[in-house]
Order: C-alpha cells, then sequence, then structure tokens
C-alpha cells in the first residue's frame, strides 16, 4: 500500500495529510498514512458518478411516504450518496430509518445533524440546553460550560453514530435580530469566538465533527436566506475584524467544516453573487487568507437565497461545486444534480483532480470516525438506556447553567416560537 501511495501526486499527498491533520483535538488511532491508504482503496472502486454522490447529503425526516422512502432507498443505494442530515422527529423512529439506510449502502453513510442546543433540536425524547444568546448572559464560567455542553452534546450524537454537528454558529449579531433569534452568541465577535471555540472543542472530544456556520457571517442582516438573498454591505475591515474574526480562533483550533451562507458582501465579492457561490470568497479568503484546508458545505441549496427564478437548483449545484465547496446540502433534485457535476467532468469542465480531492475529504472522515475498519458496525444498541443516560447528564448540567444565568445582570431576552424553553423557570431546581 505504501508504494502504491508513493505514486500519488505530492502535492496531492501534503494536501490529504494537511486535511486529515486539521484537526489537532481528534485523537488519531491510527497512522495517518494508514488512513490514506482506506481511502485510496476505497476510491479506486468508485466510478465518476458514485464520487460525485458522495459529496451529496440528503435529507431524512419523520413518517416519510413510502414514495419518499423507495427515492431515498434508490438515492443511496443505487447512487452512492454520501450523506444525510436527520431532521426533527422521534429518535427511534428515525434511527431506524438510518439503520434501514445503512444496511443498503454501499459505503456507510456520513450521518448529520443540526444540533446547535443538543439533540433536542431534532429529537423529541431529549432535553433542550439554553439557547446560544442566554449561554452568553453567563458571566462567569461559560467558557467551561459550554466545553462540558459539548461534550455532553458531542456523546449523545456519537451514541446515536451520528458524526457531524452543524454547529457551532459563530455569527456575530446585534441582540434582537429577528432572523437569528437566539442562535448567535453575542454582538461582541471575541465572545463569539470564545464560546464558539468552546463548544467546538467539547463536540471534538466527544468524537464529532463540528461545523462553523454561517460563513463569512449571517448576524449583519436581519433578511432570512430561507426566503431571499441578504445583502451585507460591511466594509472588508469590518467584516475581517467582526464577521471573520471567531473563525480566525475555530480554524487554529482544529475546525473540520464550515458552512457557507447564501448572502452577498459586495466587500468581499464586488459581483453581488451569493458567498456560496463566490470563489473569492471560499479560495481566496477562506482557504488563502484564514488557512482554512478541512471541507467547505453549503447551506442548504434549495435557499432562495441561492435559488431563484434565475438560477435553477442545477445551475446552483454547479455553481457551488465551482466556487469550492466540497459537500452540498439537500438539493431537492439530487439525481440530476449528481448527473450534471459527473457530465462536467467526463466533459472536461472540471477536473477528475479536483473531484478526487473533494471525495478523498470526505472519505478521510469516514476513514477516521471508523467507518472502514474490519468489524465496524452502524447499528445503534441499547437506544433507550442511551437516551436515559444523556438525560440525566443534560439535566444536571442545565441546571447549573439555569442557576448561572438567574444570577446574570444583562437583560433578559424572552425566547419566541422554537426558542421558548423552560430553561429560566425556577421549577425542578
Amino acid at each position: 500500500m505504501i508504494k502504491k501511495l508513493q505514486k500519488l501526486n505530492k502535492a496531492i499527498l501534503l494536501l490529504i495529510l494537511a486535511t486529515l491533520c486539521n484537526s489537532a483535538s481528534f485523537a488519531h488511532k491510527k497512522d495517518t498514512l494508514y488512513y490514506l491508504g482506506q481511502v485510496e482503496k476505497t476510491m479506486s472502486k468508485l466510478s465518476v458518478h458514485q464520487k460525485v454522490a458522495q459529496l451529496f447529503v440528503i435529507e431524512i425526516s419523520r413518517n416519510p411516504s413510502e414514495k419518499t422512502k423507495a427515492f431515498q432507498n434508490s438515492l443511496i443505494k443505487d447512487y452512492g450518496v454520501g450523506g444525510v442530515i436527520i431532521m426533527r422527529g422521534s429518535v427511534y423512529h428515525l434511527i431506524d430509518r438510518i439503520h434501514e439506510l445503512q444496511s443498503i449502502a454501499n459505503l456507510p453513510l456520513l450521518v448529520t445533524i443540526d444540533a446547535e442546543w443538543g439533540a433536542a433540536m431534532r429529537f423529541d425524547e431529549y432535553l433542550a440546553y439554553p439557547r446560544q444568546t442566554q449561554i452568553s448572559r453567563i458571566e462567569k464560567g461559560a467558557e467551561n460550560l459550554l466545553y462540558q455542553m459539548g461534550k455532553n452534546v458531542g456523546k449523545e450524537l456519537k451514541d446515536l453514530n451520528i458524526m457531524v454537528n452543524f454547529a457551532p454558529v459563530a455569527d456575530v449579531t446585534p441582540g434582537g435580530n429577528k432572523t437569528m433569534g437566539q442562535r448567535a452568541f453575542s454582538h461582541n465577535p471575541h465572545r463569539v469566538a470564545e464560546l464558539a471555540t468552546a463548544y467546538m472543542k467539547g463536540l471534538q472530544d466527544a468524537g464529532i465533527y463540528a461545523c462553523g456556520k454561517h460563513y463569512p457571517g449571517h448576524g449583519g442582516t436581519t433578511t432570512d436566506s430561507h426566503y431571499e438573498m441578504p445583502i451585507i454591505k460591511h466594509s472588508r475591515a469590518h467584516i475581517d475584524s467582526v464577521d471573520l474574526f471567531p473563525y480566525n480562533k475555530l480554524i487554529s483550533n482544529g475546525l473540520e467544516m464550515v458552512m457557507i451562507g447564501h448572502m452577498a458582501m459586495p466587500d468581499i465579492d464586488p459581483s453581488g453573487v451569493p458567498m456560496s457561490i463566490s470563489e473569492i470568497c471560499i479560495n481566496q479568503v477562506l482557504k488563502k487568507e484564514q488557512g482554512f484546508k478541512g471541507i467547505v458545505i453549503t447551506d442548504a441549496i434549495t435557499m432562495a437565497g441561492l435559488t431563484n427564478k434565475n438560477r435553477k437548483a442545477v445551475d446552483a449545484t454547479l455553481a457551488v461545486y465551482r466556487a469550492g465547496s466540497d459537500m452540498i446540502l439537500m438539493p431537492d433534485n439530487p439525481i440530476d444534480c449528481i448527473n450534471a457535476i459527473a457530465d462536467s467532468v467526463k466533459a472536461g469542465v472540471f477536473s477528475l483532480n479536483e473531484l478526487d480531492n473533494k471525495v478523498r475529504k470526505v472519505l478521510m472522515l469516514k476513514a477516521r470516525a471508523g467507518y472502514f475498519e474490519d468489524g465496524y458496525s452502524p447499528i445503534v444498541k441499547d437506544l433507550e438506556s442511551k437516551v436515559a443516560a444523556a438525560q440525566k447528564r443534560d439535566r444536571k448540567l442545565i441546571k447549573k447553567m439555569r442557576r448561572k444565568m438567574l444570577k446574570s445582570k444583562q437583560p433578559y431576552i424572552e425566547p419566541v416560537g422554537q426558542d421558548r424553553t423552560l430553561l429560566l423557570d425556577k421549577a425542578g431546581e
């Protein structure tokens, strides 16, 4: 295997090794070249279409119709889609569905989730942690609490064989921003950097890949990119000192993934395109200036901030791929999108070398998670006892956080809608 690895282009090998070693806090059980060997062995068996499919993450929601289930099954069994994102529902139903999908997958699926304030964000059976804005009210010890929260959340995700948490939110936003609600830690970039990094480290130390979002920063607008494209007219100096500041600390502490937002920032890219399709943003600012070597993933590409009457889903997919994203999240017509990229590679529009580099990054995550080891099983055992243990751990830490928040002299911002919890209710103290 070593001889085969030595035949790789030296520049590619160095890139792979740099990516693999991106997170200093991840404990690698094997030597770097060992994982690289697993990746190259796996890649040698994949067609161009199968390689492209490894870059896609599809949505798995509660109570899918038989037609939807059959479509998802085909995407994974026949096309080889590489990952899934779990949406809201019962942990028992959703994990059973993941087991079904893993059983028909040719390569183990990378299971991802939005769990910004814990597994409760998606699973009904878990306890919700305080929201980010509320945690930032804690005047002393917030970083330690966030680190422990990250470890607890990471533990409950790892128990479910979920390997990626699309958190922390690293947006810097003024208080009362209705678009971000309680999702952002603070209006102070230094505070955001400290708390987001603490949460990330906790996730990492539990063996979970963290993903900072929404790069380069969604905090400077009240426009929701789910419905239209925000235009953030901050100066480049402001962007560097505020919006990008938390990412410098996250990246230096081993951030594995970055999610690119669908907002325009003319002082980064004067063309006015969303940052998710801006080569200047991704390749120049994120990768070159900030030195990020991990995986770049899009926000959901069905969001209106990216797709509109002038940019259909397939066109958006080609654009985010061309701009530098490695993974593509939640396409609504994944077969057409996979075919479009694969056909472009075969036609020489995109290079095969570029595709291989993207796929290597994805497969490295799977290799380091143990997916290619002999005897690996994605089956979750003793789920009920794992849920009960998580509830016990979380309840203890949540109570500690509540007590700290109640002592805060900072103004309390009432959660609304899905943000509403009983976290500041003294009952049960």
